[in-house]
């Protein structure tokens, strides 16, 4: 049941920092040639559990259909389908500490040796210094992966320094990518302030009234959802349509108010999916990442990006980037 109160902005505040940005880990995997039972799900539960006390991060929520499985964590969101692992933490998590077990797990439950593609990708934190280790800084992170993944190239985003957007990314050529492939990313901050009191416990219990409350639940209609809000703030939820996954986060404190937005659902155009996102949480700015294939059917991601119409919002910086498998284009919003 809604209840008939409110956080007001002083106690968000009071609960000070997080570091809601979020690390990005996206591989794909494959098996040799000839072998057979080649699944990631084929990882179980307490291989996980174990992959991710290294993350410093654990699941608390689980649900999956034919196509992946979704976990909810306490740190964002993982999602494991049949060749692909995603992992995504906010906070001081300890992401790239996983890459080499997740590479290991692959190996031995999943008969998929062979790192087909690998992504890794975040915006720039508020509080790098207050980061763990490699994770201070993206040069030493980008060195750390290429211990692991020689050969990477490392791809820096955004002409201003406080909206920049990095990506280390290792593509074969000629490796068999999946057709129609994309992934949106929406990430926001100077969040609207009356909106973001929405995202407490005092004003929403579970997350499916908070979902219907906020018209979350519109933004991909017919989508199984799971998410969880946080006590005292802050709110997780992931979604999944068919093949398609959706993921949203959530840090509501004004001093670093926070939301990312990302999907795999394949459209022609983007237009009113972003506006949809972008009218519920009403941020003061915002970046829109966007990874296309040649198969994808909105075309290059520059060419998709260009078709999308902002409503009230303009374009003050973009960038493109053509990957070996996927094209990439950044585009970053301030509010009107």
């Amino acid at each position: 049941m809604r209840k008939t109160f409110a956080m007001d902005l002083t106690d968000l505040n009071e609960i000070g920092f997080f570091e809601g940005t979020e690390k990005l880990l996206e591989i794909w995997f494959q098996g040799r040639d000839g072998e057979e039972n080649c699944d990631l799900r084929s990882i179980p539960r307490p291989a996980l559990d174990s992959l991710l006390k290294i993350v410093q991060a654990e699941i608390v929520s689980h649900t999956q259909n034919e196509y992946i499985d979704s976990y909810v964590l306490s740190e964002s969101s993982m999602f494991i389908s049949k060749n692909r692992f995603i992992i995504k933490t906010c906070g001081i998590t300890r992401l790239l500490h996983a890459v080499k077990p997740i590479i290991q797990l692959a190996q031995d439950y999943a008969n998929m040796p062979i790192v087909q593609d690998f992504f890794y990708s975040r915006r720039v934190y508020l509080r790098p210094d207050e980061q763990k280790g490699i994770h201070k800084g993206f040069q030493m992170e980008a060195a750390f992966l290429n211990i692991i993944i020689p050969g990477g190239r490392t791809y820096v985003l955004g002409a201003k320094k406080e909206e920049q957007w990095y990506l280390f990314s290792l593509t074969h050529p000629n490796s068999s990518t999946p057709s129609n492939d994309v992934t949106l990313e929406i990430l926001m901050s100077n969040l609207d302030e009356s909106t973001m009191t929405n995202f407490t416990k005092k004003k929403y219990e579970t997350s499916d009234e908070l979902a219907v409350g906020t018209g979350i639940s519109w933004i991909i209609p017919g989508s199984v959802n799971d998410g969880l809000v946080f006590d005292p703030i802050g709110f997780s939820m992931n979604g999944l349509f068919k093949d398609s996954y959706y993921t949203i986060h959530v840090t509501p404190q004004p001093m670093c108010s926070y939301v990312s937005f990302e999907t795999n659902i394949r459209q022609h155009d983007y237009s009113e999916l972003v506006n949809r996102v972008i009218k519920t949480f009403k941020p003061g700015k915002f970046i829109v990442t966007l990874f296309s294939n040649k198969d994808a059917m909105c075309g290059s991601a520059k060419e998709a990006l260009q078709r999308c119409r902002i409503r009230n919002y303009d374009c003050d910086d973009q960038h493109c980037e053509q990957l070996e498998n996927y094209s990439l284009a950044y585009q970053f919003y301030v509010q009107q």
